[in-house]
């Protein structure tokens, strides 16, 4: 994969004018963020999102769409299934973070963290104070609402 340059010129000594970094793919098309899938699916009012790759800055605005259009639908669950996820780091992390305040209280959010990859930066991160964590999505959608939420429901 190549890289274009990224440079800023100065123009008569007045503002700068950035230059644009692009990846280019093996035949000499653009290069699109890739490294992660996202797979949406609905079990009565619980939406699943499931992510398989990596979950970093290149990613996260990806999948930081993709949760907005989720909670958009106003779901009583959203279950953000890290499984197959093998690397994140603090963009993903802030990611879910947005996602957990953009749907209290009126949907109940749930991570399934699985592997070390997923558990360890939510730990170090102290975000498994805030958030509900689950080892499997079965768990996770088979878990009973809060009080709160039960309070919300209509």
């Amino acid at each position: 994969m190549k890289l274009s340059t990224l440079a800023t010129r100065r123009r008569h000594g007045l503002a700068s004018e950035s230059l644009v970094l692009l990846m280019f793919g093996p035949h000499g098309t653009p290069a699109l963020p890739s490294g992660l899938k996202l797979s949406e699916e609905l079990i009565g009012r619980t939406a699943i999102l499931a992510l398989d790759g990596e979950f970093d800055l290149r990613t996260a605005p990806e999948v930081d769409r993709a949760l907005d259009l989720i909670l958009r639908r106003a779901p009583r669950r959203l279950v953000v299934d890290l499984s197959e996820v093998c690397f994140l780091n603090s963009a993903g992390l802030e990611v879910l973070l947005a996602c957990h305040r953009r749907a209290a209280p009126r949907t109940d959010l749930r991570v399934v963290a699985t592997t070390r990859s997923t558990w360890r930066p939510l730990q170090i991160a102290r975000l498994h104070e805030t958030l509900v964590i689950h080892t499997s999505r079965a768990a996770a959608v088979a878990a009973p609402v809060s009080r709160e939420q039960r309070a919300l429901s209509p």
